[in-house]
C-alpha cells in the first residue's frame, strides 16, 4: 500500500505489536502533525484512529489538521480497498497535547 503524500510531508511506519501499525506523519514546517493507528480486531476488521498533535484550538493545530486530515482519509480509504490488511470499520479524531 502507497498513497501520495504532499511536499514537506514524511510519513514513518512503526510496528505496534503484531497486528497494530502507527504512521507518524511529519511536515517540515508544522512539525509532526498527527498519528494513524491501525488495529486488526478479532472480528477480523481494523481499527483506525487518527490523532491530530498539539492542543484543541490552537492555531498552529488548526494548521496541522487541515493539512492531516485529507491525508488521513485517503489512507484510511486505501486500508478499506487493501488486502493487506483487514477492512476499516471506524476512524476517531482526536487532538492530541504535544
Amino acid at each position: 500500500m502507497s498513497f501520495q503524500l504532499p511536499p514537506n510531508v514524511t510519513a514513518q511506519r512503526k510496528p505496534i505489536s503484531a497486528t497494530s501499525y502507527e504512521y507518524i506523519l511529519r511536515h517540515s514546517e508544522l512539525g509532526q502533525l498527527g498519528q494513524i493507528l491501525l488495529s486488526a480486531c478479532t472480528s477480523g476488521n481494523c481499527k483506525v484512529t487518527c490523532l491530530v498533535n498539539g492542543p484543541a484550538g490552537d492555531q498552529l493545530t488548526e494548521q496541522r489538521r487541515a493539512v492531516f486530515e485529507p491525508l488521513a482519509r485517503t489512507l484510511t480509504e486505501q486500508i478499506q480497498m487493501s488486502t493487506n490488511f483487514p477492512k476499516a470499520v471506524a476512524e476517531q479524531k482526536q487532538t492530541v497535547t504535544a
